[in-house]
C-alpha cells in the first residue's frame, strides 16, 4: 500500500487539539465549505487551511464539526470535543475508551481521583486531592 494514504485512513485521539480535524476527505458527509481561517501543527510554522466542515459516521459514534484541512496528514479526534458532547472519554494503560451518554459509574470506590472540568480544562488542586 501507498504509506501516505495509509496514514490518512489512521486518527488520533488527541487531549491538545480543540477540535476534530479530517485530511481525508473521503470520510466525509453533510460537508460544507467555509473559510475557517488557518491551523498551526504541533507548534511548528506549517499551517493547514480550514475549508470544510463536515460529520464523520461511523456506527456508533458519529463525530460533527469535524474540519477538513487537506495539509493534514493524519486524523485528529479531540478529547474535549468528545466531553462537549457529554460523552465520557477513559484512558488506561492499553486503550482508549468512548463511553456512551447512558453509562454509569457502579461503584465510586473505584474513583481515586476526580477533577472537574471548568473552561475546557481539569485543574487539579494539589492542596484538595480528593475521589
Amino acid at each position: 500500500g501507498n504509506p501516505q494514504q495509509d496514514l490518512k485512513d489512521k486518527g488520533v485521539i488527541n487531549s491538545r487539539c480543540s477540535r476534530h480535524m479530517i485530511g481525508n476527505r473521503s470520510y466525509l458527509t453533510d460537508y460544507e465549505e467555509i473559510d475557517g481561517g488557518f491551523v498551526a501543527f504541533g507548534g511548528n510554522s506549517k499551517r493547514g487551511k480550514i475549508t470544510r466542515k463536515c460529520k464523520i459516521r461511523t456506527g456508533k459514534l458519529d463525530f460533527k464539526d469535524v474540519y477538513f484541512l487537506k495539509e493534514l496528514m493524519f486524523n485528529l479526534f479531540s478529547v474535549s470535543q468528545m466531553c462537549d458532547k457529554k460523552n465520557s472519554v477513559l484512558f488506561t494503560n492499553t486503550a482508549c475508551v468512548v463511553l456512551s451518554l447512558d453509562f454509569k459509574l457502579t461503584n465510586e470506590s473505584h474513583v481515586l481521583l476526580k477533577v472537574l472540568r471548568k473552561d475546557k480544562m481539569y485543574n487539579v488542586d494539589l492542596n484538595n486531592v480528593v475521589p
